[in-house]
């Protein structure tokens, strides 16, 4: 290890040679060289892949050492084009959106999946120093410490209302003998008061994965910790899995034709716009469980009585009802537990709409091992129900654990907008 350190642009050789450094300065300068040639490979070979990202959220209290676990948040990240996207599991495309905006409660973190690492090793951005050789998880190892500007980093932190673009710094490690990248550490540096944070830090460790006929270099998971000025904290203990190939699948056959069959003309489906104002009853064909259930998962339902407008029939009986959960919490064995849930698109023979809704009530008695919370309105007893963002209906029970039974019975009452695209 050479006795003056040596800082070096991610964009050139290093400076080593450039100052006409000895033999173990051009080695390291030639080693990193060849280490980013091959980061470079792996993260832009593959231009479009996505894995599904769990996301286990845990707060801790101030004054407290310990986490308390929160919820489960699950969803489809990809990155295409040089950007990361996010969508709920099974949706039929990615929209230009983040976690930050379908997510309600908590902390939840971006660019953990390739986009920071895709700033510092494809794109160039920042300043590096050899930290020396070291001995990883039992694999020989080299450590560089970089540092990137705010206006470089692209690494965004939202929490205390505020969200900001925030300088970085950190280190990451390779292997010396396959040069593949294995993990990589980047705390924000002089983050602006607005965002209360004393530390933020994400750690992502990596490994190959078979993709198609390529072995490709992905995270296989990361750790988001944010520490606030009052010592209260959040965690995102993210996985990533079942990661595919983004794209459509094409096949060549050689085979003699098969003789023409007369096509069958698709069913045309009619679009439906939904008028605001009208109420909707709604009931689970499923059940939620807080010891199983996440946030990201797929609900479903149906209209639970004919919904008519001008005295024409709008929805009939029975039309499925799709959406997803938004919100689980479970902080404590002693607080409610708060639920929050949106539906999106309904359909029925010929016809789909987008559906674009507030939760205006449901029925005490069906709500399972327990009950809603009320509060008296000054005339009743009322459940409990707010929407903070609007489209997601929540609502709180009696108890950290439930478990909402198929046939939960709710009504919605329509937004204007319901004629929004779906995602």
């Amino acid at each position: 290890m050479p006795n003056t350190a040596c800082v070096v642009w991610l964009t050139a050789i290093g400076c080593a040679i450039a100052a006409g450094a000895g033999a173990g300065q051009s080695s390291e300068a030639t080693q990193l060289a060849r280490f980013r040639e091959k980061v470079r490979q792996d993260m832009t070979g593959i231009p479009n892949y996505t894995c599904l990202e769990t996301v286990d959220r845990a707060h801790r209290d101030p004054h407290h050492r310990s986490f308390k676990a929160i919820d489960t948040v699950r969803l489809e990240v990809s990155s295409v084009g040089g950007k990361e996207l996010v969508a709920w599991p099974g949706a039929r495309r990615f929209g230009d959106q983040d976690a930050t905006t379908m997510v309600t409660g908590g902390a939840i973190g971006t660019g953990m999946f390739a986009l920071f690492a895709q700033k510092l090793f494809v794109t160039g951005a920042g300043t590096l120093q050899y930290g020396g050789a070291e001995n990883l998880a039992g694999r020989a190892s080299v450590r560089y410490d970089f540092h990137v500007t705010r206006q470089d980093s692209g690494f965004r932190i939202t929490a205390s209302g505020a969200s900001e673009a925030v300088a970085a710094k950190g280190s990451f490690w390779f292997d010396t003998n396959s040069l593949d990248l294995i993990r990589l550490d980047v705390y924000g540096d002089a983050m602006p008061y607005s965002l209360r944070l004393e530390e933020a830090v994400f750690r992502t460790s990596y490994s190959r994965t078979r993709i198609g006929e390529a072995d490709a270099l992905l995270p296989r998971q990361s750790e988001l910790t944010m520490t606030h000025f009052s010592g209260e904290a959040s965690r995102n203990a993210i996985k990533f899995s079942n990661c595919h190939e983004y794209q459509s699948q094409s096949t060549i056959s050689f085979a003699a034709p098969p003789a023409s069959v007369p096509e069958t003309p698709k069913a045309q489906v009619r679009e439906v716009n939904l008028p605001a104002g009208v109420l909707v009853p709604v009931e689970l064909d499923m059940a939620i469980d807080s010891k199983t259930a996440s946030v990201g998962d797929t609900l479903r339902g149906h209209v639970a009585a004919e919904v008519r407008y001008q005295n024409d029939l709008l929805l009939p009986q029975g039309a499925a009802i799709a959406g997803h959960i938004r919100q689980l919490s479970r902080r404590s064995s002693r607080a409610p537990a708060v639920v929050g849930l949106e539906f999106s698109e309904v359909e029925w023979p010929g016809a789909h709409a987008a559906f674009y809704a507030e939760l205006v009530d449901l029925y005490a008695n069906s709500a399972g091992s327990h009950h809603p919370v009320t509060y008296f309105n000054g005339h009743a007893m009322q459940v409990l129900i707010e929407g903070g963002l609007p489209g997601v209906g929540v609502f709180y029970l009696d108890a950290a654990g439930f478990h909402i039974p198929s046939g939960f019975h709710m009504v919605w009452r329509t937004l204007a907008g319901s004629g929004r695209i779906v995602e």
